[in-house]
């Protein structure tokens, strides 16, 4: 079902629109890693496995049940039940395949994964296929091989060549297969059958039937991770198309899914349509901030501007997949609200100088310390240190609350709810930070972030006190606070979230600061020492703090050695399609 009305298709629109309140299912369940005792809501760790995965990894595992075989001449131990296009995976071989899908149920219909299996006459399916003890496979002799090609030229009988002008082209599986089994000329010399072109099937979504291979993974998705069954194939033979119901549209909340595991252009996303081409893109891991499950994604980038954000695989919180919503959070990073430099009641400042003068209005006032959800750990534990030193009170804001479902969505729309109380420890209400505001209780307030929900009078209040804001982009609230430190945005450095298992999630940068833009983190710690504080550390070196807090060996890892964003033309190297 529809959740609400999407954004407008332009590159600087915001975020999708707050949704009407859903609280989230009960649950709780043991989780890795220490959380804190927090005040203020139930902060209790959430039973919210990732959607569970139909198909077994090969990876045998101690105390189960494994299985010795041979796959082209060499001896291989894989886990028993899986099947053998999965157990080649060990050896480093990647079986053509088209409609097999860890994540879904197995359909067998692309023929092109076929394999031979000594005792067995004909070639057999390597999805379908279970290992079996002593099972001698061949996936790249000579039969195969032609078998590959033999399936490839049916499959591009009817393909038209949209290459030049397809959003799949660069990530497309069709011409990865093409380019390492086939390479022949088409023997085709009758015209092509004809299907629908660029038919709107949904809210997000745009149909090319005539790319279209008839794998049926998008049909297979809908009706087992939503469970709302809109597409399906109709007629029969080469004239065989995937089409949806009359009077029906693709609006689920994970439509956008049906793009990802599209092994070709047929199926494309309204929002990223002709928007860049694949392989001028970076691909930055990093975690998705929509919302308290934490899922993990890759934020596709060009020029300091991100294109989208695409679901990366994590057995632990969102498996294959993520919520179209989460998805339109890459919107909050657009380049033409960005705040670039520091400013004082409406002047710009060098940040340096304007640090400085930030602390000489502090100095000595009652001050309200607000700290954020949507904020990193590491900057919400830098405002508590700062907090403590000038005796502030606090409170926490974030985004209001929306719809939730028993898949990936929570209701809490902020990543980082958990850690945010966890550092602020004991909170007033945030209704409470209204009236204080608005009844000048305060001579000055510290936003750690832009995000947040206060009413107009508020905001109106805001301007006759040291309204401080740690602000990444241009918002009612920025603008109306006196004194705006330009922050780096989660697209910027190295930090952290804790989410609703209580897991620590980790962001990556995918381009450096530019201009005067730096950590929250590190904003908060200069203004301490400008205050006469104690030093808490580079924002770098309290990331590392969390981490060995946490025993995050990934983390550890990447403050230790950090690695380069995926560079162009890897495109294949990801798990879409």
């Amino acid at each position: 079902m529809a959740d609400t009305t999407p954004p407008k298709r332009s590159r600087s629109s915001a975020t999708i629109p707050p949704l009407a309140p859903e609280p989230p299912p009960p649950m709780s369940v043991p989780h890795s890693g220490p959380i804190p005792v927090a005040m203020g809501p139930d902060l209790s760790p959430v039973d919210a496995p990732a959607p569970h995965a139909p198909n077994l990894p090969a990876e045998p595992i101690e105390g189960e049940d494994a299985v010795s075989m041979t796959i082209d001449g060499e001896v291989v131990v894989v886990r028993k039940g899986t099947n053998v296009l999965e157990a080649a995976k060990r050896l480093g071989e990647d079986v053509s395949h088209f409609c097999y899908h860890r994540g879904l149920s197995i359909a067998a219909s692309c023929r092109q994964c076929l394999v031979e299996v000594e005792g067995m006459g004909k070639l057999q399916p390597s999805c379908q296929l279970a290992v079996q003890d002593d099972m001698v496979v061949h996936t790249k002799n000579d039969r195969v091989a032609q078998a590959r090609q033999d399936m490839l030229e049916f499959t591009l009988k009817n393909h038209p060549i949209d290459c030049p002008i397809c959003d799949k082209a660069g990530e497309c599986t069709l011409q990865r297969h093409y380019m390492d089994h086939d390479q022949s000329l088409t023997r085709v010399d009758v015209a092509k059958i004809r299907k629908p072109k660029h038919k709107d099937i949904g809210r997000e979504i745009v149909l090319d039937a005539e790319r279209c291979i008839l794998c049926s993974r998008c049909v297979r998705f809908c009706e087992e991770l939503p469970q709302t069954g809109e597409l399906t194939m109709i007629r029969r033979g080469d004239r065989e198309i995937l089409d949806i119901a009359d009077g029906h549209r693709l609006d689920n909340a994970y439509s956008i899914n049906v793009v990802d595991i599209c092994p070709v252009g047929a199926l494309t996303s309204k929002d990223f349509r002709f928007a860049v081409r694949a392989w001028e893109l970076r691909a930055t891991e990093t975690t998705c901030p929509g919302c308290a499950t934490g899922c993990s994604v890759e934020l596709h980038s060009k020029h300091e501007q991100a294109y989208r954000l695409v679901p990366r695989f994590d057995a632990s919180v969102n498996g294959h997949w993520m919520c179209d919503e989460g998805r339109y959070t890459y919107k909050e990073l657009d380049p033409a609200t960005r705040t670039r430099f520091a400013s004082i009641d409406g002047r710009q400042l060098p940040i340096a100088q304007a640090l400085a003068a930030t602390a000489k209005r502090l100095q000595g006032k009652k001050t309200a310390a607000v700290f954020s959800s949507t904020a990193t750990n590491e900057a919400n534990r830098a405002l508590a240190a700062l907090a403590d030193h000038m005796g502030a009170d606090r409170f926490v804001l974030g985004r209001p609350p929306g719809k939730a479902d028993d898949l990936l969505r929570d209701a809490d729309k902020n990543p980082n709810t958990r850690g945010a109380h966890a550092a602020a420890g004991e909170v007033r209400h945030e209704a409470e930070l209204s009236l204080q505001i608005a009844g000048r209780a305060y001579e000055a307030v510290i936003f750690l972030d832009d995000e947040g929900e206060v009413s107009g009078v508020v905001r109106s209040s805001l301007s006759s006190l040291t309204s401080v804001i740690l602000s990444d982009r241009r918002n009612a609230l920025s603008d109306a606070c006196t004194i705006r430190l330009p922050a780096a945005s989660w697209a910027e450095h190295v930090g952290t979230y804790t989410n609703r298992q209580g897991r620590l999630r980790v962001i990556r940068p995918a381009w450096r600061p530019e201009d005067d833009r730096h950590p929250r983190a590190e904003l908060v710690r200069e203004l301490l020492l400008a205050l006469g504080g104690r030093d808490i550390g580079t924002a770098r070196e309290q990331a590392r703090a969390v981490a060995e807090e946490y025993e995050h060996e990934e983390l550890l890892a990447l403050l230790t050695d950090p690695q380069p964003t995926r560079p162009r033309l890897l495109r294949f190297g990801n798990s879409r399609g």
